[in-house]
C-alpha cells in the first residue's frame, strides 16, 4: 500500500491487533470448540486406521457446532511436514500423530491448537524425551507472557529451553546461548514461536510484515529468525499463539552446508536414536490482559500422562 492506503493499512492494524469484548467471545466460543474436536481425535485413535479417521472425528465435532475450520487441517503422522494436508496414511504402532486443528465462528473469529499423541497410546522413550523438552519450551513461554515483553524475546527463550533440552539429551553439544547465537537450534525448530490470532489464523498476514512487526523492524536473513511472524511488543488485548516444536526436516539436514556449518555441533549417531521422532508440536491461544496473560485453550491437555490417558 501506498500515500493514503498505506495511512488506512496502518489503522486498520492499530484497530486488530487489540481484540474488543465481542471479539473474545467469538474467539472463546471456537477456542472450547476446538479443544473438544481435539479430545475427539484423540479418544478416536485407538480404533482408527488412518489419518483420515483422526481428522474426521475432529472436523465432525466443529462442524457439529456450526462452524468451520479456520485452515486446512493438520492431521498426520509426518509431522516434520510443517503443512502437511494429506490424510492417507495408514497409523501404525509406534507412531506420533501431530495434529494442527482449528475451529472458526460463523463470524469469521478463529482458534489455532496443536497437539502431538503416540497412536499406540504410549510414548516411547526417546518420544517422552523429546515431547519434554519442546513442553518445556511451551511452557516457559506462556509463563513469561505479559504486556510490554517482545515477542521476540518469547521466541528466543523457546529456543533457548530447546537447545538447553538438546544440549542435556546430547543431540547438540556447546553452551545453548552460543549454540543459540549459531542458529543451531533452527536445524530442528525452524519456524517462528507463533502469530497474531483473530480474524484469521495469521491474522492480517495479508498485510505482510507492517502488521507482524513493529514499524521500524525487518525481518532478519538469519536462519534461527528469518520466519518469525511477529515482533512487536505484547499489549493487552492481543491474542497470540505459542508453538514451540521439533521436527527432522530431511531438507534441512541432509542439507551439504547445514551438515558441513554445524558437524562438530550436532552429534548425528546420537541424533539417529531418536529416528521414531519426525515432528512434535504443542500449541495453545494466549490472550494478553491488563494482569498477564490467559490460556483460552487450557482446558486440553498438554502433559504427557494426561495424553496418553486420553488416547488410552
Amino acid at each position: 500500500p501506498q500515500e493514503i492506503d498505506l495511512e488506512l493499512t496502518k489503522a486498520i492494524i492499530s484497530l486488530r491487533l487489540s481484540h474488543d469484548d465481542t471479539a473474545l467471545r467469538e474467539i472463546k466460543q471456537a477456542a472450547a470448540v476446538t479443544v473438544e474436536a481435539h479430545k475427539a481425535g484423540i479418544a478416536a485413535t485407538k480404533n482408527a486406521k488412518s489419518e483420515a479417521n483422526i481428522r474426521a472425528a475432529m472436523e465432525s465435532i466443529i462442524i457439529s457446532h456450526n462452524m468451520t475450520c479456520a485452515y486446512g487441517s493438520i492431521v498426520t503422522v509426518y509431522g516434520e511436514v510443517l503443512h502437511n494436508e494429506q490424510y492417507y496414511h495408514p497409523l501404525q504402532t509406534g507412531d506420533l500423530l501431530l495434529a494442527d486443528v482449528g475451529a472458526e465462528t460463523t463470524l469469521g473469529w478463529a482458534s489455532d491448537v496443536t497437539r502431538t499423541w503416540p497412536v499406540s497410546g504410549k510414548f516411547s522413550p526417546t518420544q517422552r524425551d523429546i515431547y519434554d523438552v519442546v513442553l518445556a519450551a511451551h511452557d516457559t513461554c506462556i509463563s513469561q507472557i505479559k504486556a510490554g515483553v517482545e515477542y521476540l524475546d518469547i521466541h528466543l527463550l523457546a529456543a533457548k529451553v530447546i537447545t538447553e533440552g538438546l544440549v542435556d539429551l546430547g543431540i547438540l553439544k556447546g553452551k545453548p546461548e552460543d549454540l543459540v547465537e549459531m542458529d543451531a537450534h533452527a536445524l530442528f525448530f525452524p519456524h517462528g514461536v507463533g502469530h497474531l490470532l483473530g480474524l484469521d489464523v495469521h491474522d492480517m498476514e495479508d498485510l505482510g510484515d507492517l502488521a507482524g512487526y513493529e514499524i521500524g523492524r525487518e525481518r532478519s536473513s538469519r536462519f534461527g529468525l528469518g520466519f518469525l511472524r511477529l515482533n512487536r511488543p505484547l499489549i493487552p488485548g492481543m491474542l497470540v499463539t505459542i508453538e514451540p516444536g521439533f521436527y527432522q526436516v530431511p531438507a534441512i539436514l541432509n542439507d551439504l552446508e547445514m551438515r558441513q556449518k554445524y558437524q562438530n555441533i550436532v552429534h548425528w549417531e546420537k541424533l539417529e536414536k531418536f529416528s521414531d521422532v519426525r515432528g512434535i508440536r504443542i500449541e495453545d491461544d494466549i490472550l494478553i490482559t491488563t494482569e498477564g496473560a490467559e490460556i483460552l485453550t487450557q482446558e486440553l491437555p498438554s502433559n504427557i500422562d494426561a495424553i496418553e490417558k486420553l488416547v488410552g
